[in-house]
């Protein structure tokens, strides 16, 4: 006698049922469906729908890039001091000097 857990014991007795059971028989397809599927293959089948959403986000990357190249030349072309932050800074040192004895 064999110890087996209760679910063994259930996975076996299905199986042997399946073991048991005829074979069932495979019914042809419908004949509109096989003309309908031949049709559409014949026509190249429907259109991509993700292919405009494709077209667009390589758009967007190019132009990101196009973006990110002319920031690059615009500060690398920029003289290293164009006198924007001179007086704040300059104002700053004057007061942390200011501070110190």
């Amino acid at each position: 006698m064999k110890l087996m857990k209760p679910i063994d014991e259930k996975l076996d007795r299905l199986l042997r049922a399946a073991a048991k059971a005829p074979p069932r028989a495979v019914d042809e397809i419908p004949l509109g469906l096989e003309t309908r599927v031949l049709a559409q293959g014949r026509q190249g089948g429907a259109e991509d729908e993700s292919a405009f959403l494709f077209v667009f986000l390589r758009r967007a990357v190019i132009g990101a890039c196009v973006v990110l190249a002319l920031s690059v030349a615009w500060t690398l072309t920029r003289p290293a001091s164009d006198g924007w932050g001179d007086g704040a800074s300059l104002a700053q040192y004057e007061r942390q000097a200011g501070l110190n004895p």
